[in-house]
This record gives structure tokens, C-alpha cells and sequence, in this order.
């Protein structure tokens, strides 16, 4: 983990302690890299651990072209986004699960250890993600990752899947996996730059497979593909204040 990275964690520590971010009904959430004291690999932000008809929801803020940034982009080259602006997530499933993960903009995260404020923006927070097999924990993270296939420098990682929003107020997808460690990345993909910090709400939810996808898990044939996408359909205006 570089020095920016550390910095960065010292910096919001304290905010982070003062949200509801453990509201787990029987899974774990931990601010914190699953492999602490370490400098090496993906600098993890969270730690998720999710057994069977679990949940976990926590809350933060990631920068507004964390997920992609738009202005990087030129035909012929892959999609980037920004390492540490965006959230990783270290998460543990202990059975085979269905895992439905939604990214909400929430309003009122703290960005200091003061309940009463300044807030993260919504104003250009599209939440987007990102979902691997496997943790990153050795070598080095270098400032950007492409976001919808493997990362040349986190090679322990497999990806799977992603949802790329640049507009809605919510994106959420399932797949059905096996037990095992995955890596989320969680961010924005906002069509225009805004300097304040934007914040969301990641909600992780685990039920059983349909019979034929579990059978296929409990095989030991590995991840099932996609199977579905939603999206907020919502008349809601999204405002790109810069």
C-alpha cells in the first residue's frame, strides 16, 4: 500500500467509526484490509464475511470518477478507473450463495468524525461496481485498474462481472458463486468531474441458489454467470453539478 493509501485511511478513519456502518444482520463488516499490518496488494477498505440468507450493509463515500473516468477514455483504449477514490471490498462467502449486491447514493455521510457534518455530495454519484474471484494481498497496487476484466497488476484476481451506471440513482445485480473470497469494487461513473466526495450505501445479501445453479456450485464447476441486471427506472432527476 503506497503512502497515498495510508493516508487515506488515517484521514477517514474517525468518519467511518461514526456511521452505522456494522448494520449486519448475521454477516461481518470491518473497516479494515482481511490481512492488517500488510503494505502489499489491493489496500482493502472493507472486510465482509456473509455465510447463508445473510446481510451486510455499511456506508462511505468514493470519488466521483472513482469507477471510470470518462476523461481517460479514448477509443481504442480500456476503461479505467482510480484505485484509491474508489472502495474495495475483501469479501468471504462461507456456502454457496446467491449474492445480490446494490450500491445506493446515500446523502448525510460524514466526511470527519463530526455526526453533524460537512456531508459527501450525491450530486454526480452513479454507483457502479465491479466483483472479481480471489483477494489481492502481495506486490503492489499501482493508481488506476481497468474495471471490466482482469487487473494486470492484482493477478490473484478473476473477474466476473460488473455493472457500469452512468445515470441512476442505484445499481444492483446478482450471481450465483461458490464458496470462496471475492473482491468488490465500489465507485462512480459520473460524466463530469465534482471535487466533493460522493456517498453510498452498499447493501450484500446472500439466499439460496435456484436448485439447478446450486447443484452446479456444490459440482465444484465454479462461478455461474450472470443472470440478472436491474436498474432505477425512477423518473428522479440527476443533477451533474460540478
Amino acid at each position: 500500500m503506497n503512502n497515498l493509501h495510508r493516508w487515506r485511511f488515517a484521514a477517514i478513519a474517525a468518519a467511518t467509526s461514526t456511521l452505522p456502518l456494522g448494520t449486519a444482520h448475521a454477516g461481518s463488516v470491518i473497516f479494515g484490509d482481511p490481512v492488517p499490518g500488510t503494505n502489499t496488494g489491493i489496500g482493502y477498505e472493507w472486510t465482509v464475511n456473509l455465510g447463508a440468507n445473510d446481510s451486510a450493509s455499511f456506508m462511505r463515500f468514493v470519488g466521483a470518477w472513482s469507477w471510470e473516468d470518462d476523461s481517460l477514455f479514448t477509443p481504442g483504449q480500456n476503461p479505467v478507473g482510480w484505485t484509491h477514490t474508489s472502495d474495495w471490498v475483501a469479501l468471504t462467502l462461507d456456502t454457496p450463495q446467491r449474492l445480490t449486491i446494490r450500491l445506493d447514493r446515500q446523502a448525510g455521510v460524514p466526511l470527519t468524525g463530526d455526526p453533524g457534518g460537512p456531508f459527501a455530495s450525491t450530486a454526480t454519484m452513479n454507483p457502479s461496481f465491479t466483483i472479481w474471484s480471489g483477494w489481492d494481498t502481495d506486490g503492489s497496487e499501482s493508481h488506476m485498474y481497468n474495471n471490466d476484466r482482469n487487473v494486470t497488476w492484482a493477478e490473484d484476481l478473476t473477474y466476473l462481472g460488473h455493472v457500469n451506471n452512468s445515470s441512476e440513482s442505484f445499481a444492483e445485480q446478482y450471481w450465483d458463486l461458490p464458496a470462496g473470497t471475492y473482491t468488490i469494487v465500489l465507485g462512480s461513473n459520473a460524466p463530469s468531474d465534482d471535487a466533493d466526495d460522493q456517498g453510498y450505501k452498499a447493501t450484500f445479501t446472500t439466499s439460496v441458489p435456484e436448485p439447478a445453479s446450486a447443484l452446479f456450485l456444490l459440482s465444484g464447476f465454479g462461478v455461474l454467470g450472470l443472470r440478472r441486471q436491474r436498474s432505477n427506472r425512477s423518473s428522479s432527476t440527476l443533477s451533474h453539478a460540478h
